[in-house]
């Protein structure tokens, strides 16, 4: 079993990508993975000058390792969004993601990335009466305030998106699909550098030092002076070179292990229609079926970022024997761990702090809601998008977290996996 992400075993990182980092530049986007690159891409189309520094390699991070599951909402769910501020902020924002999802499956599709995407659709699923009631009242409130055309399945039905018997009731959006993620940041990758924008790779931002010029950023291959300035790190932020954004975002752990190839007639059983699924539990696990017919299990069992890949291998493999038993003897070829970043209030978030824009907070919903906010982030600076409305919404912390130990997370781990366990 290796310890890589099998997505960019089966699509390497192409080579040429990077050059040296310029002494000025006009836009300075600090991460490169999918927010960054898809801001990185608008400006530079805005014939500006635009530089993209990563403290590893470009395109890397949860960007290239993620599930590739795609699917409009955002963590909290727009209902919630919709209680705390208002029906406008809820419908434009619900809006916005929706907008997410066509804006990834047109990048998937431009020559150059083809991100082999599948149109499988995405299912929540359940098992027992009361989440059978929570699907119910989910399916209600979207269908009445945005006419989604989600389905109900039950029992037999269920059947249509997963096989094996463990659920008994699902949740199907149709407009859901599933993206190769290594093909698709990638190719965004290449696009950014053929628009002219400039990407360094290994280059660790440490500082931001404003002044009537522009931005100074001491990064770990020296300085660059930056009109404006982008935080797009996510789940991989941290106290350099902004403490004040590294307070807003708490990076948990998310680990993922694949099969090896089942053949289509197994991958049929199992996922007949090739959906991408999850389990509507807070220690959720995320699941699909590979453009090679393999399945793919995603989750955690504890929210921190630094479990041992190993162990965290036999807990997924005990939770995808247990859904499927005919698996129990299908290797498993690649574990891998990423980070995801959550805001406090699950929803995502634009701002600006120390004289410098940013885009995080995506909850595992990050691959059309990163490219999304990149666009609207970019479209904001060059003038041609209204402020979005993620960045009118408040973004907070909390007094007990400083950006760099997060305490919190072992004991709401524990608090989590009780309440999974009573189904709450």
């Amino acid at each position: 079993m290796k310890e890589t992400p099998f997505w960019v075993e089966d699509h390497p990182r192409p080579q040429g990508l990077t050059s040296e980092m310029p002494a000025a530049t006009d836009y300075l986007v600090i991460g490169s993975g999918l927010t960054g690159l898809s801001a990185a891409q608008r400006l530079a189309a805005d014939d500006r000058t635009v530089t993209v520094i990563d403290q590893g390699e470009i395109a890397g991070g949860a960007s290239s390792m993620n599930a590739g599951m795609v699917s409009p909402d955002v963590k909290a769910g727009v209902d919630t969004v919709y209680e705390r501020y208002g029906p406008e902020i809820g419908t434009e924002m619900w809006a916005s993601t929706v907008r997410s999802v066509e804006l990834v499956r047109d990048l998937a599709k431009r020559p150059g990335i083809d991100a082999l995407t599948h149109e499988g659709g995405m299912a929540a699923l359940g098992k027992g009466p009361r989440r059978a009631a929570s699907f119910e009242r989910d399916l209600r409130w979207y269908r009445e305030h945005f006419g989604v055309d989600w389905e109900l399945l039950r029992g037999d039905e269920v059947a249509r998106v997963v096989g094996g018997g463990s659920f008994d009731i699902a949740l199907y959006e149709p407009e859901g699909f599933g993206v190769h993620p290594a093909r698709l940041v990638f190719g965004l990758a290449g696009l950014v550098e053929q628009a002219g924008a400039v990407l360094v790779g290994d280059c660790r931002a440490i500082s931001l030092t404003r002044d009537r010029a522009g931005t100074t950023v001491e990064t770990s291959q020296g300085s660059i002076n930056a009109g404006n300035v982008i935080i797009a790190t996510n789940g991989y932020t941290t106290r350099e070179p902004s403490r004040a954004l590294a307070r807003l975002i708490v990076p948990i752990g998310s680990y993922i292990i694949v099969t090896e190839p089942l053949g289509s007639e197994q991958a049929d059983r199992i996922f007949p229609g090739g959906s991408m699924t999850y389990t509507r539990k807070r220690l959720l696990h995320y699941m699909r079926r590979t453009h090679d017919d393999r399945i793919l299990l995603g989750g955690r069992r504890s929210l921190h970022t630094d479990l041992d890949l190993r162990d965290s291998a036999a807990d997924l493999r005990a939770a995808l024997i247990g859904y499927w038993p005919e698996l129990e003897d299908v290797a498993i070829t690649n574990v891998w761990g990423g980070k995801l970043g959550i805001p406090f209030d699950l929803t995502p978030h634009i701002g600006r702090v120390d004289d410098a824009w940013y885009a995080v907070g995506y909850a595992g919903h990050g691959v059309a809601l990163s490219c999304q906010l990149g666009q609207e982030l970019a479209g904001m600076l060059i003038g041609e998008e209204p402020p979005s409305v993620y960045s009118r919404i408040p973004h907070e912390g909390r007094f007990y977290y400083d950006g760099r130990h997060p305490w919190f997370l072992t004991p709401a781990s524990y608090l989590y996996r009780a309440l999974d366990r009573l189904g709450a």
